[in-house]
């Protein structure tokens, strides 16, 4: 499927979840593109919409090789073949130091607000 723009992607998908409409959902995006997709997605469905900020983690040698991704709330994704070959110190760093860049783009992007608390929010996830 071809989409003209973002705005159009989102306008698609949001009719296509439309069956979400008026109930106790939350969309959640990825920065940056996939805020404007988020966005008409929460709007057309009356939703909350929140971020979810993540951070890659680079192989120490080939930076823009992922070996895992680090959320701002601390959720951790790794590749635990590469990751178990490599200094655990300098991984804890390194997630730390990503982890603490994530939060601070969530505060930026988020203007400070708080992340939405999904407690009694449905958990189906699109695929």
């Amino acid at each position: 499927m071809i989409f003209g723009n973002r705005v159009d992607a989102g306008r698609r998908l949001a009719n296509a979840l439309s069956s979400y409409k008026g109930q106790n959902v939350v969309v959640f995006a990825l920065p940056r593109g996939g805020v404007v997709l988020g966005a008409e997605i929460a709007t057309a469905l009356d939703a909350q919409l929140d971020l979810i900020v993540v951070r890659k983690i680079g192989h120490p040698y080939f930076a823009e090789y992922a070996i895992a991704a680090i959320a701002d709330d601390g959720h951790t994704v790794e590749n635990a073949l590469e990751v178990r070959t490599l200094d655990k110190e300098w991984f804890e760093r390194a997630c730390e130091a990503e982890q603490e860049e994530a939060r601070r783009r969530r505060d930026l992007y988020s203007g400070g607000r708080a992340p939405i608390i999904r407690r009694g929010k449905r958990r189906d996830h699109c695929r």
